[in-house]
């Protein structure tokens, strides 16, 4: 009689321990499952061949539990195969240090006879695991296993194609420090807040071993599969695992046993013009922790959007809250390599092709805008392709591979001279079509339920693919992409300016003025048009373009105020409008940047709303005295000091260290006020901080950091009297014409 158990559920979680990998699944009625199932990762070697006997010589050396053989796979950008060696590890833990023992035989010096590619060899075991085994995170699935949990079979019944999937009933323990959402080391002590099960409750005692023993019986108690924290990861677990341990007590976050939280370092790094800060991170076993502060799919997204994310990417869900979506875009990428037979390389490994200056003029031109015309418009309409970069990289197969390819020189990139490959589809472009089409579903889905809630999860994972798609054009421009190119960067925006320009022509054609273009959109005015000349409009556009346009509105009012450096010109993201159907679109104002204070966001927004009342220009000025209204109200409560300074705190990531600034910025008197009182600070780590006298002669008196400010200090009136003043202007410009339809 057979003593095999089956188990249908989600895959919850999973990570590499001896001899294999570890899965828990969680079935429909929220019951943990602990599984294992044998795992040995494998990864390749090429090279000269001199160079590979030597390696299986070194590698042998390591007296480990492993196997040499010889084997083949495609190299990426010739599509051929290419003789290797296969390195498989059985015991995955090993995996890491012998492709490490590799690396360094490829680092020895004097070393002679051409140099070793690895490949396969960097990525995670949970995604070789799911690359091998064609599983991922939160996949549904039934499983055979023996009596101990061993894994004898696992058949998917789900697919990360799928829309309608479900995920399994989490229990979600809620941890933060009571108060504001100030980062906990960025000011004073405060008590530990945890919320499960719609309870909420504060835990106080006399010392850290009380503390520590309260959260224990509660994680006990309900036995949490998720812990989702405010300034987890930098904050709150580190000081309690800290206090555990130095009371001796047991901190019983993993489910694991023997099992320790596993700690990421911080980091800063620069991208895009910007200092960028990774908080450390603290990970369970068994268990989730996801800091929802240090989490950029979570900020944008909410949980949903990283579910999908995790699904499509093939990454666990902790490690997936953590990392960028560029990543994740990879992780797909490589998955679909791997399923190829395409070897996976260590780094990239194709250099940028030489330049002169005027091929550098002509290819790096970036995107394309039309200034808009300042003012105050009506009955204007807005286009946007949708998607256009990646729709345009799947349409003309641009691809790292493709680009400037050996056998098509005659397909011509317009304009820039680079030509792509017609005989062999990108690797790029394959997996971008089922991505676009999945958002494309998100979205129709999302328009068409009844349900908010249902319409809310749409939303939040076509965010999240939303997201991967922008980070698909970026990282062909990253000089580190596994899967990047930069002349592919410049053949899509090529393609892009040509797409733009031919669709204003045929805007034109049909009797509209464009008043603005930026990129991917274009607002387009013309007397008496109706929602349905718009929409045979896009008709037109889609087919001529060949990439899918779509009608965003009409909008009863839409406003381009001027530069606040110089008002006879328009900034090409800024603008404020609203659609018939009532809904706001604000783009580079104060209620949309992250460093505005959430009371002059609050005033700004109370007076979009009043504007948003009015159904043409003229209901536009009409409403303004209304908002002068406004202002004054809000104006009495600050010079009254009714306003809270949390709501007066200005956000900024600093660019370097507190020490190394040398001006008294008002970021760099706050760093050093919170490097004085023990704040670890690193570049691109934000702080928050309250003007609260601009004119003092003292640079400490004139901002005090949020955390550590009290009743002994004021606000400057005068300065954020001055910041609401400008809030208010950018939505009624002075000297600026305001247009009417004739």
């Amino acid at each position: 009689m057979s003593s095999d158990l089956k188990y249908k559920g989600w895959i919850f979680d999973l990570y590499p321990v001896y001899g294999g990998m570890r899965l828990w699944l969680i079935d429909a009625a929220g019951k943990k499952h602990r599984l294992f199932d044998a795992f040995a990762p494998s990864f390749y070697i090429g090279g000269p061949a001199a160079r590979l006997r030597a390696s299986c010589t070194f590698i042998g050396k390591l007296k480990l539990p492993l196997r040499i053989d010889k084997s083949e796979g495609i190299e990426f950008y010739s599509g051929k195969n290419i003789p290797v060696l296969r390195v498989t590890v059985f015991n995955p833990l090993h995996f890491a240090k012998v492709v490490q023992w590799v690396i360094s035989l490829e680092n020895k010096k004097g070393h002679q006879g051409g140099a070793l590619a690895l490949y396969n060899c960097d990525l995670s075991l949970p995604q070789l695991y799911c690359f091998t085994k064609r599983l991922f995170p939160l996949a549904f699935c039934e499983i055979e296993a023996e009596s101990n949990g061993a894994i004898k079979a696992i058949a998917i019944q789900d697919s990360i194609w799928d829309t309608d999937y479900s995920i399994p009933p989490l229990s979600i323990l809620k941890l933060r420090m009571e108060g504001e959402h100030i980062r906990p080391d960025h000011c004073g002590p405060r008590p530990l807040e945890v919320e499960i099960e719609g309870q909420c409750r504060t835990l106080e005692g006399s010392d850290d071993a009380a503390i520590v023993d309260q959260f224990n019986r509660i994680l006990e108690q309900y036995d949490p599969d998720l812990i989702l924290s405010e300034w987890g990861d930098p904050c709150i677990l580190p000081q309690l695992m800290q206090s555990a341990q130095h009371m001796g007590r047991p901190l019983a976050l993993n489910r694991e046993p023997n099992k320790k939280v596993q700690a990421k370092k911080e980091r800063s790094y620069f991208s895009y013009g910007a200092v960028v800060h990774r908080s450390a991170a603290r990970l369970l076993f068994g268990r989730w922790h996801i800091d929802r502060f240090n989490s950029f799919l979570v900020g944008q997204t909410a949980l949903e959007g990283l579910f999908e994310f995790a699904r499509l990417s093939r990454i666990p869900v902790q490690q997936m809250a953590r990392t960028s979506t560029g990543t994740g875009i990879t992780s797909m990428q490589m998955d679909l390599a791997f399923q190829d037979g395409i070897l996976i390389p260590w780094r990239k490994r194709e250099a940028e092709g030489f330049k002169s200056a005027s091929q550098l003029l002509l290819t790096d031109k970036g995107g394309l805008t039309y200034a808009p015309i300042l003012g105050l418009h009506e009955a204007i309409g807005e286009l946007d392709f949708a998607s256009m970069y990646p729709s345009l990289m799947a349409k003309y197969n641009i691809s790292p591979e493709t680009i400037n390819c050996t056998c098509c020189p005659e397909n011509r990139v317009p304009e820039i001279g680079h030509h792509l490959c017609k005989k062999r589809r990108g690797l790029v472009p394959r997996f971008l079509e089922p991505f676009l089409e999945k958002r494309a579903r998100y979205k129709h889905l999302k328009k068409t339920a009844s349900d908010p809630a249902q319409r809310r999860i749409y939303d939040e994972r076509q965010s999240a693919l939303k997201w991967g798609l922008v980070t698909t054009f970026g990282y062909q421009g990253y000089k580190n992409a596994r899967f990047g190119k930069i002349e592919a960067h410049e053949a899509i925006t090529a393609y892009a300016r040509e797409k733009l320009l031919q669709a204003k022509e045929i805007a034109e054609d049909a009797g509209f003025e464009m008043l603005h273009a930026i990129v991917d959109s274009l607002w387009l005015k013309q007397v008496g048009a109706t929602e349905a000349d718009y929409e045979a409009l896009c008709e037109r556009i889609s087919r001529d373009c060949e990439i899918p346009i779509a009608f965003e509105g009409i909008y009863s009012w839409l406003l381009f105020p001027p530069s606040k450096t110089n008002p006879k010109i328009g900034v090409p993201n800024r603008y404020l409008g609203c659609f018939q159907s009532g809904k706001t679109k604000l783009r580079g104002i104060e209620v949309r940047r992250g460093d505005t204070a959430y009371f002059i966001k609050k005033v700004q927004q109370n007076m979009i709303d009043i504007l948003s009342k009015a159904s043409d220009a003229q209901g536009y000025r009409a409403a303004l005295p209304e908002v002068g209204t406004c202002f004054e109200k809000y104006r009495d409560q600050l010079r009254s000091g009714q306003v809270p300074f949390f709501e007066l705190a200005i956000a900024k990531s600093l660019s370097k260290a507190p020490e190394d600034y040398q001006k008294a910025s008002l970021s760099a008197i706050v760093a050093k006020e919170l490097a004085g009182r023990g704040v670890h600070l690193v570049p691109g780590q934000a702080i928050a901080y309250v003007i609260t006298d601009m004119k003092a002669k003292l640079p400490s008196d004139r901002a005090r950091a949020i955390g550590f400010i009290d009743g002994a200090w004021a606000y400057d009136v005068e300065k954020y009297e001055s910041l609401l003043r400008e809030a208010m202007e950018v939505l009624m410009p002075k000297g600026i014409h305001l247009h009417q339809s004739i």
